[in-house]
């Protein structure tokens, strides 16, 4: 069976070297790039994987920070996730979205302001199995102990 680079992105994903290169080296370099190409390049990952760029307000700083996230389209809504492994502190994007619900995101090379809020119970479980396909590392630190965090985004 021959690996493309994204299923290896995706087997790294589920480890807790991935999260780290993911996290520092992958990220800030899909951001950079997205953002370079005005969202004509890395704004899908294989046939089925959309990735967005969430900007949210830091909420001590105040500051702007963007990171891409996988996302699901449900109608006008956008669902995105994650999920912190029990070796991680929760990543800012969850925490400061909390504290500041309203984000840009950048899909493509459309840009607009939307509403976050966390997805409810229901929701969860609708959403739940295409996000484990979106990206199966979800399921793997999720079982592991993790904490997951699912916010549906509808434009202002």
């Amino acid at each position: 069976m021959k690996l493309t680079g994204a299923d290896v992105i995706y087997h790294l994903g589920a480890t807790n070297i991935g999260v780290g290169v993911i996290k520092h080296l992958v990220s800030p370099l899909q951001r950079w790039i997205y953002q370079s190409s005005g969202g004509k390049a890395l704004s899908r990952l294989g046939s089925s994987r959309q990735v967005l760029l969430l900007t949210t307000k830091g909420r001590r700083t105040g500051k702007d920070r963007t990171i891409p996230v996988f996302y699901l389209r449900d109608g006008e809504a956008v669902v995105i996730c994650n999920v912190k492994p029990e070796f991680e502190r929760t990543n800012p994007w969850v925490i400061n979205l909390r504290s500041h619900p309203v984000a840009q995101l950048q899909i493509g090379e459309e840009t607009g302001l939307y509403q976050a809020r966390q997805a409810t119970c229901d929701e969860v479980n609708r959403y739940w199995p295409r996000l484990i396909e979106l990206w199966p590392a979800f399921k793997v630190h999720y079982e592991n102990g993790g904490r997951r965090s699912i916010f549906i985004l509808e434009r202002v």
